[in-house]
This record gives structure tokens, sequence and C-alpha cells, in this order.
């Protein structure tokens, strides 16, 4: 099973399917806790705002505990990690009391939507530009702050608009990448593009009409 590359994050959770093991079930339990706890803290106090703002020593023995994480389920040892998960789950408790302690914000009362691309980088989405002020005033580590405004003015863009229109298709269909073709918008869809859309199947092959490769 593929895990994400990061030792500094919780690792990548990989829903156990038909024949599944009991490792790969007690594993992925243990692990779903852990990312759960994790999902708390971002919603409470930002993606890996607080960590960049404690001591070299904390993080190194933050990011040290989530190393024992990936040493367990490497090791292929159950209880090796929950013990480690736990132990992560305590590193949170004791990064949130060092923010309280140094009275450090939560998050503000603004709507807004956080996420960490796979480069790293951190960027928020809110509904207004009254919002982006408003979080920007509290939130300074925010790399970018997106309005859904903007991204009304985005999606209106003629490429996106193709983009759009082959996802009417499918709705379910995860765009992985972009990157269109020399016949692009000249075809019937799906066949424009190369490698960018992942479906996503129910319980029976897509129609023909869809252009999709066949159900694995």
């Amino acid at each position: 099973m593929s895990r994400l590359k990061s030792r500094k994050d919780v690792p990548d959770i990989q829903v156990p399917k038909r024949h599944a093991t009991v490792w790969e079930i007690e594993s992925n339990a243990v692990l779903m806790e852990l990312e759960t706890r994790k999902e708390q803290h971002h919603q409470n106090w930002g993606i890996d705002r607080l960590i960049t703002l404690v001591d070299t020593e904390f993080r190194v023995k933050f990011w040290g505990q989530m190393g024992r994480v990936w040493d367990g389920l490497e090791a292929g040892d159950i209880d090796r990690l929950r013990k480690a998960a736990s132990g992560m789950v305590k590193g949170y408790e004791a990064l949130e009391k060092w923010a309280v302690d140094n009275e450090i914000s939560q998050n503000p009362q603004t709507r807004f939507i956080e996420w960490k691309t796979q480069d790293g980088n951190v960027f928020a989405v809110v509904p207004t530009i009254n919002d982006s002020l408003d979080l920007q005033r509290q939130r300074k580590d925010l790399g970018t702050i997106w309005t859904l405004e903007e991204f009304e003015v985005i999606m209106s863009d003629p490429l996106v608009q193709q983009v759009i229109k082959i996802k009417a298709f499918d709705p379910t269909a995860t765009v992985t990448k972009f990157k269109p073709n020399e016949n692009f918008g000249k075809g019937s869809g799906f066949d424009d593009m190369e490698d960018d859309l992942e479906p996503v199947y129910g319980g029976t092959e897509p129609a023909k009409m869809f252009n999709l490769p066949h159900k694995k």
C-alpha cells in the first residue's frame, strides 16, 4: 500500500477492501483515530501553524513522535503503532497547551476552508473580500487567501469551462492534472484530455458515450 512520503505527517489511510488482513484493518483503524485528532487540531488552530511557532526542541520532539508512528507502521507491529499514535495524540495536546500558555489565538470565527498543497503551501478560501481581510489580520501565516468571487472569475475562463463540461459527464470524476493537448475542445469530451481525470465508478460499466476506460 502506498503511503504519504513525509514522515512529519500522519501516514495516508488505506480503507480496507475485500479480504483485508487483520493488520490492514487494525492499522488503518489506529491511523483513522490519529487523523481525526489531527484534523480537529487543524480546524481549531490552523494547518501546521503552531508547529512553526514553537522552539526547535519542541518541534524535534513532535516530529520525532510522528516518526515513531511510521516506524510502527513499517515494522508491522500493531502494539507499537498504537503506542506511537497515542503518544502523537498527546503531542497535539501538548502543542495546544503551549499555544494557550503563550496566548496564541485559535482560528477566527470567519468562515473559511484551509488546504495544504502537495508542495507544502497552505492557502485558504473565504466567501467574500471582507472575510479575506478579516482572516488576513488574524492569520498572517497563510500564504494565499482566495475568495469565491475570485474563483468565479477563474472558472469563467474558456479552458476551465471545458473541464466543467467534461466533469458534467461524471460529477464524481476527479481532476488530477490539467494539461490540454493540441486537440483540446475539438472532440466530444474525455477523448480531448490525457490522463487528467480519474473516474469514480458506481456498480456498473460507464456508458459508451462517455469514452471512459473499463471499470477496474
